[in-house]
C-alpha cells in the first residue's frame, strides 16, 4: 500500500514540536505496517502563499505517481480539494484548530469555512474528540475518531526522584501559542505559590527525550488551555503516570475519567483549580503519580493500537 502524506503539520528546525505526533503516526504506519509513502509539507507558517502554491504541487505528484489513498492532515491542507478532485480516497483529519482556531475573528471565520467546504470531498473524516464529532454530525457516515497514539516505550514511569521541598509544575506548551492560555497558568500558580515552593517547566520546542525526561520530574502539569483535539502532552504524562489538572478541553475528560490524581475543572476562573491542586500536592511525593499509563492502554492510545485503525481504514477504502 501506498500513501500520500499532505499536512501543514511537521517539525521545522525552529519548531521541532510542530506537528511531531503527525511525524510519529506516519513513522509508525511505515514501522508497524509497512506502508510505503510520500509527503508534502506545506509550510503556511513560512508564508499563507504556500497554501496555493501547494495545489499544483500536489497535482503534479499525483500523475507522476501511483497512489492507493490520500491521507490530509489539517483540512486546510486538503485546499487543492476545491480545485481538483484525484480518483482515489482521501482521509483527512482534523486537529481541532480548523474549527476551533483562536487567531483572529477573519482567520478563525475563514479557515472554518474552507474547512467545511473541503470535507465535503473527503472519503473519510478522522477526528480526536466528541466535541468534533457533534459539529460535523452532517458527516456521521463519514466520521472515524482516532487520536493521535503515543510511544508508550518512551513516554512510561522511570524511578521517582529524591524527595524534595521544590515542586515541579509543567506548562503543556510554548507561553506564546494564545490557545495554551498562559495568563491563566499564571494566575494559578501565582497563587500556589503563596504555599508551596514551586518551579515551572514550559515545554517549549523540546525534542521527545527531553519532554519526556522532564515529564518524569515533574509533580504535576496544568493544562489551562482554551480550546485542543487530542493533547499530546497529555497523554504523554499519563504513559508517565503523572498528576494532571486540566481545563475541559477536547477529548481530556475521557482521558482522565476515572484516573487517579488527575482532574477536570470546568471553568477559566484560577480559583477554581486551587482545590484539586492542592489535593495533590500536600501528599508526599511518591503518593502523586497516577494510573494514567493503564488507562491509556486500555483505551489503545499507543502508537502501535493507532496504527492498527489506521491501516484497517486504509484497507476498507481500497
Amino acid at each position: 500500500m501506498k500513501v500520500l502524506f499532505i499536512t501543514n503539520m511537521f517539525p521545522v528546525e525552529d519548531y521541532q514540536s510542530f506537528g511531531i505526533h503527525v511525524k510519529e503516526q506516519i513513522q509508525s504506519l511505515k514501522t508497524l505496517k509497512k506502508v510505503e509513502s510520500d509527503m508534502i509539507f506545506i509550510n503556511g507558517r513560512a508564508s499563507k502563499l504556500n497554501y496555493y502554491k501547494s495545489i499544483k504541487a500536489i497535482k503534479n505528484t499525483l500523475q507522476a505517481n501511483k497512489y492507493d489513498l490520500i491521507h490530509i492532515h489539517y483540512a486546510i491542507s486538503g485546499l487543492f480539494l476545491l480545485f481538483f478532485r484525484p480518483k482515489i480516497p482521501v482521509i483527512i483529519t482534523l486537529h481541532g484548530g480548523e474549527l476551533f482556531g483562536m487567531k483572529g475573528f477573519i482567520n478563525r471565520f475563514l479557515q472554518k469555512n474552507i474547512t467545511l467546504s473541503i470535507l465535503k470531498y473527503a472519503s473519510k473524516i478522522v477526528v480526536l474528540n466528541d466535541l468534533t464529532a457533534e459539529v460535523l454530525k452532517q458527516h456521521k457516515d463519514k466520521l472515524m475518531k482516532i487520536p493521535c497514539g503515543i510511544n508508550a516505550n518512551r513516554f512510561q514511569q522511570h524511578n521517582q526522584v529524591q524527595e524534595t521541598d521544590v515542586i515541579k509544575i509543567g506548562f503543556p506548551s510554548s507561553r506564546t501559542r494564545i490557545e495554551k492560555n498562559w495568563p491563566l497558568f499564571t494566575a494559578i500558580t501565582d497563587k500556589i505559590k503563596t504555599e508551596f515552593k514551586i518551579s515551572i517547566v514550559e515545554f517549549d520546542n523540546m525534542d521527545r527525550d527531553e519532554v519526556a525526561s522532564n515529564l518524569n520530574e515533574l509533580d504535576l502539569l496544568i493544562m489551562t488551555s482554551f480550546s485542543e483535539g487530542s493533547p499530546q502532552i497529555i497523554k504523554e504524562a499519563m504513559g508517565c503516570n503523572k498528576a494532571i489538572v486540566s481545563t475541559n478541553v477536547g477529548d481530556v475528560a475521557d482521558l482522565m475519567n476515572n484516573v487517579e490524581n488527575c482532574f477536570i475543572v470546568n471553568s477559566f476562573d484560577p480559583l477554581d483549580f486551587i482545590e484539586p491542586i492542592k489535593s495533590i500536592l500536600v501528599k508526599n511525593k511518591k503518593d502523586r503519580i497516577s494510573n494514567g499509563r493503564e488507562k491509556l492502554m486500555a483505551m489503545g492510545i499507543d502508537e502501535d493500537s493507532i496504527a492498527e485503525k489506521l491501516y484497517d481504514m486504509y484497507e476498507s477504502l481500497i
